[in-house]
């Protein structure tokens, strides 16, 4: 018996057969393999270049249902009490915090979180929520948790995928290979600095409430700050001796003067002329004594003449001395050594002035005081002695202690045109420092009497209550 040839073109066929087949099944999946590989190292990479959380949410909110089989995806991160709060839906541009769908993620989660099923992956599986109608009515019943965790660390958040069918072991392997690319990410986005999940109780906000109360009564000293300037103690005021014209101003302001240095000029024309006519009357008086003494030796009634041109005589030279000595007052002189202390020049030449008006004043470089006007509506309660702090324009960094010397009963309208209390501070002299210069200008901080922390915050909307409400 002869056995039959096998047919060649059975054979070729069979060959042709398994071409196709390679070329039409294994080729392709090797080239949706390769596109899948592909499409993951895209993704990690592009987490690991995420600019900021929301950027970095939002990639992983879309991102990663592309490569699962997942039908909606939530991120959610711990909240400030420590819940875990959804930040990312996938499809959506923001969060509604109050929306049914979001508020029964959550519930879902943290049902698991007391049991502390979420260090690691679990299936949520079918759900409910406080109402009941999200649960009944939403279509992915099928929710597994994948947390957001890379190596020893915690986990920092996690990812909720959403379907209808349920997870098996298999379907999990490409999202928890992102989820340890997307937490390696976000811990290297954030500095590697992850917020402490404190959880907030009635215990911690009796305690704080407790503190916060006790603080308010901690004894601090009553502050308040006004505006100051350098003044000089007890300075000599130069006034003006007669009635007249100021003519001239023989020093600069702010210029060292010594005791007798002339200081200002009064026009003296008229009272050159007083002095000129009183002298030739003392002359004319003096000749009719002569005269009536001559007529006495021969005449008995010249006895009688002679007491009248006496008195005359004393009466014109009383003038004149009168017309010289305000003719010497037209030339003021310092009565001690200073610094001449006055405005500008222009301001007083030509000026007319009274008997007793300001002209300037001379004061002791060294001998200084502060003066503080203190607002009424910053007004506190000052005793003699009081502390103050006083930082020069000049100079911030480095205050001045001075302490009250006394304070104005009555409020004024100040330079700043403010209604103020003139206080004046004696300031404290400081071995290694040079002494500040006169008219600095800076702030004062006035310390009152202690008071409670309260009273201390809580000043001005008091005293707002209770000018409003009469109490």
């Amino acid at each position: 018996m002869t056995l039959a040839k096998p047919s060649p073109t059975i054979s070729t066929n069979t060959a042709t057969a398994a071409q196709a087949a390679i070329a039409g099944i294994v080729k392709p999946k090797a080239i949706d393999s390769q596109a899948a590989l592909l499409a993951l190292l895209k993704v990690e990479a592009d987490a690991r270049d995420a600019g900021n959380e929301r950027d970095l949410i939002f990639l992983i909110a879309n991102e990663t249902r592309k490569l699962t089989r997942a039908r909606q995806i939530f991120v959610l991160k711990p909240g400030l009490r420590g819940n875990q709060e959804v930040r990312g839906i996938s499809s959506l541009p923001a969060v509604e915090r109050n929306a049914p769908l979001v508020i029964f993620v959550e519930h879902v989660v943290a049902r698991h979180d007391k049991n502390g099923a979420l260090e690691n992956p679990c299936v949520l599986g079918r759900a409910s929520d406080p109402d009941g109608s999200v649960a009944e009515a939403y279509p992915f019943q099928s929710l597994v948790w994948l947390p957001l965790k890379h190596g020893p660390n915690n986990a920092n958040g996690g990812i909720v995928l959403a379907r209808e069918e349920p997870w098996a072991e298999t379907d999990l392997v490409i999202a928890k290979r992102l989820a340890s690319a997307y937490a390696h990410a976000w811990r290297a986005l954030t500095g590697g600095r992850r917020k402490s999940a404190w959880r907030f109780s009635l215990w911690h906000g009796a305690a704080a409430a407790t503190l916060l109360a006790a603080m308010l009564f901690i004894s601090v000293p009553l502050t308040a700050l006004a505006p100051a300037e350098i003044i000089a103690r007890d300075p000599f005021v130069v006034a003006a001796p007669i009635e007249g014209v100021i003519e001239v101003i023989a020093v600069e302001p702010n210029q060292a003067v010594k005791s007798g240095d002339v200081l200002v000029r009064l026009t003296d024309t008229t009272l050159k002329n007083r002095h000129e006519v009183a002298a030739r009357e003392v002359q004319v008086a003096e000749a009719r004594l002569k005269q009536s003494n001559q007529v006495a030796f021969t005449d008995p009634r010249g006895m009688h003449e002679i007491g009248i041109a006496r008195a005359e005589l004393a009466l014109k030279i009383a003038e004149r001395d009168f017309a010289r000595d305000l003719l010497s007052k037209s030339e003021i002189r310092a009565q001690r050594d200073g610094l001449a202390l006055y405005s500008d020049k222009r301001d007083l030449v030509g000026r007319p002035v009274a008997v007793g008006e300001r002209i300037l004043e001379i004061a002791d470089q060294n001998a200084l005081e502060v003066k503080i006007d203190l607002a009424v509506a910053d007004a506190i309660a000052l005793s003699p002695g009081a502390r103050v702090k006083i930082f020069l324009d000049s100079d911030p960094l480095q205050p001045w202690i001075a302490s009250v010397k006394r304070a104005d009963y009555k409020a004024k309208i100040g330079d700043n045109d403010v209604v103020s209390f003139r206080v004046v501070a004696a300031l404290s002299p400081e071995s290694n420092r040079p002494v500040p210069r006169l008219g600095v200008r800076g702030t004062a901080q006035l310390a009152g009497e202690n008071v409670p922390l309260a009273l201390y915050l809580f000043r001005r909307p008091i005293t707002f209550f209770r000018q409003w409400s009469g109490f």
